[in-house]
């Protein structure tokens, strides 16, 4: 399981990685003069890094006002990324399959970064390419609570809220010792709740997807509703759904070996 991130040293890797985030944070194209001032990188190197972006299809030279844009043949890539990363493969038709069996907005495969979880794979309504990648401080997932609960305790405070982090709603944790307690219930039930922690609106369970030879666990798949919805529904009928999903989800992986 990953260990929350030191500060990265800036690399050729690194620094293509943020002219790309810089364009599409931005939206338009940019000239060079533009990109360096936006990174605080010298042009000198810049341009080298531009071509390279360029022959790897990630960017495009418009070649009237020679500004950078970012290439429609990055998504190539992306969806190496989404089809192969974590067996996606193997799950997307079964996580589509939940999604309208259960009844729910989404349900998602997560993954832990650094004191984040990220969406992996998901399914459903709310399942879509739009909900690749987001990803939330792990005291507020349902699927960041539930694989920090299988490591030793001592990795937890890590993981815990610390000064600085700031609430996305008004249920959002901020107590370390409310976070622990959580984690130790999460360990004893085998799933964990998120309600409304992230998102007023919506509510997530999550339990840990076991996959062959992998310890500690690096996969959760969590349900999601909506709120109104969550209202009505059994929440310990949802618990057994996602301990069962998760169960199915980890046979699936293990014949696909």
């Amino acid at each position: 399981m990953s260990p929350p991130r030191q500060e990265r040293t800036k690399t050729p890797l690194t620094q293509g990685i943020a002219v790309v985030r810089l364009l599409l944070q931005r939206g338009y194209a940019l000239g060079v003069t533009q990109i360096a001032a936006g990174l605080g990188m010298p042009k000198s190197s810049l341009h080298r890094l531009l071509k390279t972006l360029c022959q790897i299809g990630f960017l495009q030279q418009n070649p009237r006002n020679h500004r950078y844009g970012v290439d429609a043949g990055i998504f190539a890539f992306v969806h190496e990324v989404a089809a192969h990363f974590g067996r996606n493969m193997s799950l997307d038709a079964e996580l589509r399959k939940a999604a309208a069996a259960l009844g729910v907005s989404g349900v998602y495969i997560d993954m832990l970064g650094g004191r984040n979880a990220y969406v992996v794979c998901a399914g459903g309504d709310e399942g879509n390419t739009m909900r690749l990648g987001i990803s939330c401080l792990v005291h507020t997932s349902s699927s960041g609570k539930i694989l920090v609960a299988q490591m030793p305790e001592s990795a937890w405070p890590g993981y815990a809220p610390r000064e600085g982090d700031k609430a996305a709603t008004p249920h959002t944790n901020l107590s370390p010792a409310r976070f622990y307690a959580q984690l130790r219930q999460a360990r004893a039930a085998g799933f964990a709740w998120n309600i409304r922690e992230t998102s007023v609106d919506h509510v997530s369970v999550a339990a840990v997807v076991r996959e062959p030879l992998v310890n500690p666990p690096r996969l959760a798949v969590a349900i999601l509703l909506r709120h109104d919805a969550y209202l009505h529904r059994d929440q310990h009928e949802l618990e057994q759904s996602v301990l069962a999903l998760a169960d199915r989800l980890g046979r699936v992986l293990a014949v696909k070996r």
